[in-house]
């Protein structure tokens, strides 16, 4: 189903989520290449561009959430209009009850849209895995995050919101019990429960939400992005 602000049905589900500022994005990052024992040689800090003072603030801001991440230097951008304003590689993610949730795929992301995110998972994702499942979040496997392309991968297409990073894929989430549920697949009635309360509670943090159902290029897994629609910029896409 698609529906613009107005028409959400957050409010009465989750009448505890306020909606966050959302991100915005400007120009690329070069990701950082991992050669094994190699790896000692990658470019040094001083490759990282200089940090403005909007990126400092938001970086502070990630620190303060206990979000860990580290700055990386612009990623390729073959596409003319790939790019992203402040890129970091997000590594985990602080919980209100002092746990770690870890994104093992360490997915580079502009700043402002990794703060959405984070928040996203801290203050929704993970009370509600807690209420709903009765074991905390540990990972979350999400992709690269970063990558520039078109969407859905068709010739011609627009850019992906993946190419400006302020779009991240949820594929899988594991709980501390060992479980491990798939966005596309459920084992019970209650992880299926969970799955559809995240997906619906999504579309008031992001423009875009996209899923199993949605087309054939989201039949595994969640998209998330905050690209803006409409003529107003404020129209949201939650499929």
């Amino acid at each position: 189903m698609t529906f613009g602000v107005g028409g959400s049905v957050l409010l009465a589900l989750i009448s505890c989520i306020c909606t966050p500022p959302l991100a915005q994005a400007a120009p690329p990052p070069d990701r950082p290449e991992h050669q094994g024992a190699a790896a000692s040689a990658s470019p040094p800090p001083a490759a990282v561009r200089p940090v403005s003072g909007e990126a400092e603030g938001c970086l502070k801001q990630l620190t303060a959430n206990q979000v860990e991440v580290q700055l990386v230097s612009a990623p390729p951008a073959p596409l003319s209009d790939c790019g992203i304003a402040v890129p970091i590689q997000l590594t985990s993610i602080g919980l209100t009850n002092r746990a770690t949730l870890v994104l093992p795929d360490r997915p580079i992301l502009d700043c402002a849209f990794g703060l959405t995110f984070s928040e996203f998972v801290r203050d929704l994702m993970a009370p509600l895995a807690a209420a709903m499942l009765g074991s905390p979040i540990v990972a979350l496997s999400t992709g690269p995050g970063y990558e520039c392309r078109s969407r859905n991968r068709m010739a011609g297409a627009k850019t992906s919101a993946h190419g400006k990073g302020i779009a991240i894929d949820l594929v899988e989430i594991t709980l501390k019990d060992g479980r491990r549920i798939g966005v596309a697949h459920q084992a019970n009635a209650a992880e299926e429960s969970f799955v559809k309360t995240t997906r619906r509670a999504a579309c008031g943090w992001f423009t875009t939400v996209l899923g199993p159902g949605s087309d054939p290029a989201h039949a595994e897994h969640f998209h998330f992005d905050v690209m803006r629609h409409g003529s107003s910029d404020n129209y949201r896409i939650c499929e």
